[in-house]
């Protein structure tokens, strides 16, 4: 059986998203390439569960339910409940490893910033408004992922922030970690634009969960391929 993964906007650090051009259009002139990698065939599912500021929920069908209650068809088809490998569509999208410490996808460059144990950390040298913090729902939806718009400004006072985006790094290899998720916070539901997002679940999640809130979380990581020297 094939599923269908909507990959999230490449402008928004998230690189997997299919492309219309060929791979041999893709230059960065005046820069030079030292590496490039395309996205896998599959994704493996690494974890889907609804976290409550207690409990973390596992079971198949709480899952499902939670799903039935909370999302519409097209939102359903980004979870994949009792699966842990799923087809990923075929991309023209590239990664390519610049000199001086960049990245490029399909011509846009972006700054690698540091490392923190196993995640290389990407940066968009523009700028971008920080969201909402005004609806519950919203407001803890957007500190679901690591790596979010408050991560750099936690007293939420600044105006814009620049997108970073982890990939982990596993000796020579890369993975893109895919994190999608959906928020419950009493009678409100929170859906996030890019589904899914390029980033990891927040370790601090459930201490930012009051009593009526719950987040269903799905975490997977998807294999770069080294592409080979032409």
């Amino acid at each position: 059986m094939k599923y269908k993964i909507l990959l999230p906007l490449l402008v928004s650090v998230a690189f997997l998203n299919a492309c219309k051009k060929d791979k041999s259009e893709v230059t960065v002139p005046g820069d030079t390439i030292l590496e490039s990698y395309y996205p896998g065939e599959s994704m493996e599912i690494k974890e889907l569960a609804i976290y409550t500021q207690n409990t973390v929920i596992t079971d198949q069908a709480s899952i499902q339910n939670f799903l039935n209650r909370n999302a519409n068809d097209e939102v359903k088809k980004h979870f994949f409940p009792g699966i842990s490998t799923v087809p990923v569509p075929a991309s023209n999208t590239m990664l390519n490893m610049l000199n001086d410490n960049r990245v490029n996808v399909n011509g846009v460059n972006m700054q690698i910033v540091g490392y923190r144990d196993s995640i290389m950390l990407v940066r968009e040298y523009t700028s971008t408004p920080i969201p909402s913090t005004g609806v519950p729902c919203q407001s803890l939806s957007n500190y679901v992922a690591e790596y979010n718009p408050f991560t750099d400004c936690p007293d939420a006072n600044c105006s814009t922030y620049r997108k970073v985006s982890p990939l982990i790094v596993n000796g020579l290899n890369y993975y893109a970690p895919l994190l999608t998720y959906i928020v419950k916070s009493d009678n409100c539901v929170a859906i996030p634009n890019e589904m899914p997002a390029i980033n990891v679940l927040n370790h601090n999640l459930q201490s930012l969960l009051g009593l009526y809130d719950s987040v269903l979380v799905q975490y997977a990581k998807l294999p770069m391929i080294k592409k080979a020297k032409d």
